[in-house]
């Protein structure tokens, strides 16, 4: 089927099931491939311009949609059929969290660097076969690394050296010497940072400990920045 977006305010992709390729929607799209429709919207209220998603699936030539969990644990099963055909994981597939036995592996698929969705694959998607024996099995043959949970999670914050880089929760530019706070994420297994704006970030989800570069901030911003673990 074909899909036709606001080329100005709206773009997207398509993950294909069999092969887990991601495509920008500009084609004619396969049926089954699980889709994700991004879209920029100006809120008044707050005056900020906000990211919206919209998950879903292509079935019967229409575009079915549904929300991120329902779309995850449709990937869980496709991820699981891969890994049975494959003996391996699908592309930007990471195990997220040590195994643990009797228990659904958690992976995550990466499917780009603002959105993950999270895996469960239990025996009885794997066919009865044991999670923890068959993914160890992969992980050890494997030469690039397939884990997530050992890797550093530290924020940092610092003020911007110039005003190119974007906030990732609104999609406004960050101005020069304004305090930006980066969030860590890997590609191709590099640290990288997804800045935002200091108002844009849920402090009540993060950790004080987690934040690397608090000391270096003039003393009223570190102040600041402190008051709102209080």
């Amino acid at each position: 089927m074909k899909m036709h977006l606001d080329s100005e305010n709206e773009w997207g992709f398509f993950i294909d099931p069999l092969t887990f390729d991601i495509n920008n929607i500009e084609e004619e799209i396969p049926p089954g491939s699980f889709i994700v429709i991004k879209e920029r919207e100006y809120i008044e209220d707050i005056d900020r311009t906000v990211i919206q998603t919209t998950y879903g699936i292509v079935e019967k030539n229409k575009f079915q949609p549904m929300n991120k969990r329902e779309l995850s644990s449709i990937i869980s099963k496709a991820c699981a059929e891969y890994i049975l055909s494959n003996s391996a994981f699908p592309p930007k597939v990471k195990l997220e969290k040590e195994l643990v036995e009797e228990k659904p592996a958690q992976l995550a698929f990466l499917m780009s660097n603002h959105d993950t969705f999270h895996l469960k694959i239990s025996e009885k998607l794997l066919e009865n076969q044991d999670p923890v024996s068959l993914i160890d099995r992969i992980i050890e043959k494997e030469t690039s690394k397939l884990t997530l949970y050992d890797r550093e999670e530290i924020w940092k914050i610092e003020y911007a050296k110039s005003s190119r880089s974007t906030c990732k929760t609104c999609g406004i530019k960050i101005e020069k010497e304004k305090v930006r706070v980066g969030e860590p994420y890997y590609y191709e297994d590099h640290l990288n940072y997804r800045w935002h704006h200091e108002d844009c970030i849920f402090w009540n989800t993060l950790n004080i400990e987690d934040l690397q570069g608090l000391e270096d901030l003039q003393t009223e911003d570190k102040n600041r920045i402190i008051s709102y673990f209080k």
